[in-house]
């Protein structure tokens, strides 16, 4: 395989296979990750997915990848790197290449649609949603809706392009505006806003299905409940005087039918590594509103809930690098064989 960054070809394609290929475009998140696995001895080939290009019928020099390509990309100005992501992500599925939060994975990460609808099929309360592209068409099909409500883009991402809208006049006025409502995708969600009992919105983290810890967010005048501490949060609200901020706290005591709820939810989104958000209202209905493959992991939370995160998904690679290795072996010798 050649692979192509800034002009520049590097080949990848007579390297070791026995290391994992880490697809992303932001280092501001993987140091932990990086770092880890180097001090277990396990090669990594960073592959940013911005501005790059790969020969399709080659294959891959690795038989694990770790897809990290948030989102938010477009935030930072590496829009493309979620069009290239998914179709590197289909290249390697094609070529037989094991990849953690594969290309199932990140159809739910981009898509706040698809989570819905995965969230109806399997039975869990979400809020009611309505999918558009335009504003007059919002404005037709909104005038039964149930104010407040979320105006949310498809591909979503740390909060961008997310407001509250208080009733129908709000929304009509927005439109009337005109600028900054529409998404680089062009797709937006008006969805019902659901009151947390206790102002939080709660994110469970699980690791191959293990459950790893639970964690409220208290928000102050932001939609970006990017747990990393270095994510820049922009304000709900510009007039508020209040700044913007997110309190984070672990929730030790999650009840065991959340977790359940969770991890089959994380299952069904072919999630290996990766959380869900949900809010549980006055009457303890829990509602699910996010799921997310781009985990920062909280080394406070860790602590208070007494477990080491990134040691986990450390060993969870290093399982699956194992794993891919030997089945590659077991390939070669049947090939030898014929």
């Amino acid at each position: 395989m050649i692979y192509f960054k800034h002009d520049a070809p590097t080949d990848i394609g007579t390297q070791d296979a026995a290391r994992v290929g880490i697809l992303y475009e932001n280092d501001a998140w993987l140091g932990p990750l990086f770092a880890t696995l180097d001090d277990r001895g396990i090669p990594t080939l960073p592959m940013r997915t911005e501005d790059a290009a790969i020969h399709l019928a080659e294959p891959p020099p690795f038989h694990l990848a770790f897809n990290r390509v948030s989102p938010s990309s477009y935030l930072r100005g590496h829009g493309p790197a979620i069009p290239f992501a998914r179709s590197l992500l289909d290249t390697l599925r094609h070529h037989g290449v094991r990849v953690i939060n594969g290309a199932g994975a990140f159809r739910y990460e981009t898509s706040k649609l698809d989570q819905q609808l995965l969230f109806a099929r399997l039975g869990v309360a979400t809020p009611r949603t309505i999918l558009f592209n335009n504003d007059q068409a919002i404005l037709a099909a909104a005038r039964a809706f149930s104010f407040p409500a979320i105006i949310k883009p498809d591909c979503g991402g740390s909060g961008a392009f997310v407001r509250r809208v208080a009733d129908y006049e709000e929304l009509a006025a927005i439109v009337r505006a005109g600028s900054g409502l529409f998404a680089p995708d062009h797709l937006l969600l008006l969805q019902e806003e659901v009151v947390a009992r206790d102002d939080a919105v709660v994110r469970t983290e699980f690791i191959d299905g293990e459950f790893v810890y639970a964690m409220r967010a208290r928000a102050t005048n932001t939609f970006n409940l990017c747990p990393a501490d270095s994510c820049e949060r922009h304000a709900a609200d510009p007039t508020e005087r209040r700044g913007p901020a997110v309190a984070f706290e672990p929730y030790l005591d999650i009840p065991p039918a959340a977790v359940a709820q969770a991890r089959e939810i994380v299952r069904a989104a072919e999630l290996d590594v990766g959380g869900v958000e949900f809010i549980e209202d006055a009457d303890g209905v829990r509602w699910f509103i996010d799921i997310n493959a781009t985990s920062v992991y909280r080394e406070d939370v860790c602590k208070a809930a007494g477990v080491d995160a990134n040691d986990m998904l450390a060993h969870f690679i290093i399982r699956e690098l194992h794993k891919e290795t030997a089945k590659s072996t077991v390939r070669l010798r049947v090939g030898a064989r014929k």
